[in-house]
């Protein structure tokens, strides 16, 4: 199994965490599910970068292998990957009453949106079409790990 592990404080030299590290409170854990090696590599620095600790595998199957012998804050998976693919991960989580789930769409087929909707009704706190997922994808993950209280007073009016 190929294990990456993007720690927070080594993410990105040019761009370091948004918010200091609290020495009190673990740094949260994400899986990252994601069967393109280019978008998997972004979406990793890019959280990393935020201050989370990642994990990134290449389908469903590392993904469960991983959930069985580690606990993680949330998953972010893609929709479209061999093996296991991110409905049935869902699916899976939802019955364990494991992490919650973030499900993304590549934005290149006809039927994305058929998809994340589905992705949704299996159990997905989130979707998002990558492509447009920087910003979307980085509240979402900030919403679900960080507290509705904590994010919404973090908002610059």
């Amino acid at each position: 199994m190929g294990e990456i592990l993007y720690l927070a404080d080594r993410a990105c030299l040019r761009h370091p965490p948004n918010r200091r590290p609290d020495r009190a409170r673990p740094r949260q854990r994400i899986l990252l599910a994601y069967s393109g090696k280019a978008e998997r590599e972004y979406l990793a620095v890019f959280l990393a970068s935020r201050g989370y600790d990642v994990i990134a595998c290449a389908n469903g199957k590392e993904a469960l292998a991983h959930l069985a012998g580690s606990h993680f804050d949330l998953v972010v998976t893609g929709i479209v990957m061999q093996h296991v693919d991110g409905l049935e991960l869902v699916s899976a989580l939802r019955r364990r009453s494991g992490p919650p789930v973030i499900a993304m769409a590549d934005g290149g087929r006809r039927m994305d949106g058929i998809y994340v909707r589905m992705a949704g009704l299996s159990g997905a706190v989130a979707t998002h079409i990558f492509p447009e997922a920087g910003g979307a994808l980085l509240k979402s993950v900030d919403w679900i790990l960080r507290g509705r209280d904590e994010v919404i007073r973090d908002v610059v009016w």
